[in-house]
């Protein structure tokens, strides 16, 4: 069974999991503080793995620094079966 999440991209960098209940702050100029996410290279080192994307989009001005253009990314993960073991991570010792 396959899962399925919804990711925002930001042409600023940013990124925002749709899945998060936090509000998504991509525009360092006009908002100011708030979390700045980067929320699309996590899941991607988590194993998600992007099927579809909308084309880049925005508002086309830059009044007050937002010029910034948008994107809807779908990822999927397989879903481990119930009798199926966690895989674990070994992390590189230094």
């Amino acid at each position: 069974m396959k899962r399925y999440r919804y990711v925002i991209v930001c042409s600023s960098g940013f990124s925002h999991d749709l899945a998060r209940e936090a509000a998504f702050y991509p525009f360092e100029s006009l908002l100011g503080g708030g979390e700045k996410t980067h929320d699309l290279a996590a899941l991607l080192q988590k194993g998600w793995h992007p099927v579809r994307e909308t084309p880049m989009g925005g508002n086309g001005s830059n009044h007050a620094g937002g010029g910034y253009s948008f994107s809807l990314v779908l990822l999927e993960k397989e879903k481990p079966e119930p009798d199926e073991p966690p895989v674990l991570e070994i992390a590189d010792q230094p």
